[in-house]
């Protein structure tokens, strides 16, 4: 249907609806409804932001971001492109540690499945078990290792996500020269 026959059919010109169409103009709320009448929508359809349909990972296919002796780290999305959280699955081997991990803006969130976690955010210490969380500003020193005698099993998310995920989970002596894990990234 052209602008000219939507028009006709609901008493508008075709250049007034171009301008609703560009954003130039907001139609009235009669209007809309006057809109969605002819074209067979209802009125929601155009207060409806676009909607990333849902994706989904399934059991061990996500994306290995770090596979060493002591830490393993999958991502739970299937990419990173135009995400609001980053969440990662964790297997933490005893004496695993990351000391000190990446200052970012931004925030974390860890809730513990299995196994226990010590999370070190500024001078503060968290001893965490099975079914315990916790979540704090990314900007803050922050670390963590397993001192239990057991393998350890976290679900990780940070919002916003960091340019450098892979990055993010290495250890300070595995970071590729020039990049220190200790700075806070913008």
């Amino acid at each position: 249907m052209t602008l000219a026959q939507l028009g006709e059919q609901v008493g508008l010109s075709a250049s007034y609806l171009s301008q609703v169409e560009r954003g130039v103009i907001m139609p009235s709320l009669l209007r809309v409804a006057d809109l969605a009448r002819v074209l067979g929508v209802g009125v929601h359809t155009f207060f409806q932001e676009d909607v990333t349909p849902p994706t989904v990972v399934r059991r061990h296919q996500g994306q290995l971001l770090l596979q060493s002796g002591d830490v393993c780290v999958e991502l739970l999305s299937p990419d990173f492109s135009q995400k609001e959280v980053e969440p990662f699955y964790l297997v933490c081997q005893p004496g695993a540690a990351r000391d000190p991990m990446p200052r970012h803006q931004g925030e974390e969130f860890g809730f513990v499945l299995q196994g226990q976690l010590t999370v070190t955010v500024g001078e503060e210490v968290f001893l965490l078990h099975a079914g315990d969380s916790i979540h704090f500003q990314g900007a803050q020193h922050h670390a963590w290792r397993n001192e239990g005698e057991a393998e350890c099993v976290v679900l990780w998310a940070i919002s916003p996500p960091l340019p450098d995920a892979e990055g993010m989970w290495r250890a300070p002596d595995e970071a590729p020269e020039g990049k220190g894990g200790d700075g806070v990234q913008a």
